[in-house]
């Protein structure tokens, strides 16, 4: 089965420098629930990755809905492709890059199939007149049979249904869905039609016509049909859909096709938090650091602290020298992400100031100390940087703060003697 219009949490996660015990593991906690959000247990989850042909997790969802798995330190840098079926609901597949640096929590919503959603208006010969009871019975023993997942008698009694009444709009939309989730493409492409001729749920199949053609490869026409979708959706609706289709191009390394569908799925609702962070992380390795920052911004702004999204918000302040925007967001980042505490910049301080990059070093300890005062060797760096400039009181006031705090450290008495020397 295909997915429709399940929000897919793609993890496009920057490669950042971290330094952890070998032994280390990240945990991620997930939950699968209905469009309704209520949680689905019984559901099958296959775990495997291309990089590592010899990893698979089958895992099944328990009464809440949740499931745990484990990642070792080395298989962050995979990854994981996570396969979720249930009977009745459409499979979908989800790319999720581990982490090791914190708990992941996720959220997989699983859409009812095309067909159920057909069977929620009840029995169908309550709603249809001038419908044989021949095309009822096929009709419903169909929509059974799908939701058992049973394609090959869902086909044979739908078709029966199809054939006993041919204005069944409905019955060919079922069709049409089960046609697709057998990879007869070309069929679900013609029954769609035939259902559109009959004025049936337009949306529902536009659906199934715009992804048989995409997965024929006929794109031009697939784009036609995604326009018509796209007025007969509700906004939120096409916003997840297209967002789920950004999610597909970027598995298949399409990145512009990706961030093209992001950046409209963002548009059509902009309360779409990660279709905001997806745009801010493409535009990023794209190089479009403005972008990448308005992205990221929009998607804070709604009320995420996802860490990835304040890395791409760090990396993209950075790249564009707005040093005091920096400095803000430090502490947020800090507070979510154990690798950026004040320790660890005052350290890349070091590394910057040794290799000659005063400005940088600088800009690192102003960060460090915005999430933690204390951190004596920030004042030295502040200090000696303050001095070449000619700016003895602020050299002196931050010198003084080093030796105040770290009267011990190794650069100590060098700070001591340059204090005799400022006026």
């Amino acid at each position: 089965m295909h997915r429709s219009s399940q929000i897919l949490t793609i993890a496009l996660v920057l490669a950042v420098p971290v330094a952890l015990a070998a032994a280390q593991t990240g945990l991620l906690r997930g939950t699968v629930v209905d469009a309704n959000g209520n949680p689905l247990s019984g559901v099958k989850v296959t775990v495997t990755t291309e990089q590592l042909s010899s990893f698979r997790r089958s895992l099944t969802t328990n009464n809440k809905g949740s499931f745990t798995l484990r990642f070792q330190q080395a298989q962050s840098q995979y990854r994981f492709d996570f396969l979720f079926e249930k009977s009745g609901y459409q499979s979908f597949t989800q790319p999720i890059m581990p982490s090791v640096m914190h708990q992941m929590r996720e959220t997989f919503v699983m859409e009812a199939s095309q067909a159920q959603v057909v069977e929620r208006h009840g029995d169908l010969s309550s709603v249809v007149t001038g419908t044989s009871s021949v095309a009822v019975e096929a009709f419903n023993a169909g929509l059974d049979a799908q939701r058992e997942g049973d394609l090959d008698t869902a086909r044979s009694k739908l078709e029966e249904a199809t054939a006993a009444d041919p204005t069944l709009a409905p019955a060919h939309i079922a069709l049409a869905q089960v046609l697709l989730d057998q990879n007869q493409y070309a069929a679900a492409v013609e029954t769609a039609d035939r259902s559109l001729a009959l004025a049936g749920s337009r949306a529902d199949a536009l659906q199934v016509k715009h992804r048989a053609l995409r997965a024929l490869g006929r794109k031009e026409e697939a784009e036609a049909v995604a326009l018509e979708l796209e007025q007969a959706e509700d906004a939120v609706v096409t916003a997840r859909r297209l967002y789920n289709e950004g999610g597909e191009a970027f598995q298949a390394d399409d990145r512009d096709t990706a961030l093209a569908r992001f950046r409209r799925a963002a548009e059509l609702d902009p309360s779409l938090i990660d279709a905001h962070h997806a745009v801010a992380t493409l535009e990023l390795a794209n190089g479009d650091h403005l972008a990448s920052a308005n992205a990221a911004e929009r998607a804070l702004a709604l009320g995420s602290e996802d860490v990835r999204t304040l890395r791409v918000l760090y990396d993209a302040y950075d790249a564009l020298g707005r040093n005091d925007e920096l400095i803000d967001i430090a502490p947020r980042l800090a507070a979510v992400d154990p690798e950026f505490g004040g320790d660890k910049l005052v350290e890349q301080a070091a590394e910057m100031w040794n290799a000659g990059e005063v400005e940088r070093a600088v800009r690192l300890s102003r960060m460090a100390l915005a999430i933690d005062p204390s951190l004596a060797k920030a004042y030295y760096f502040l200090g000696l940087d303050q001095l070449s400039k000619g700016n003895n009181a602020e050299a002196r006031t931050a010198l003084e703060k080093f030796i105040s705090l770290a009267p011990d450290d190794a650069e100590a008495p060098t700070a001591t003697e340059m204090l005799t020397f400022i006026d």
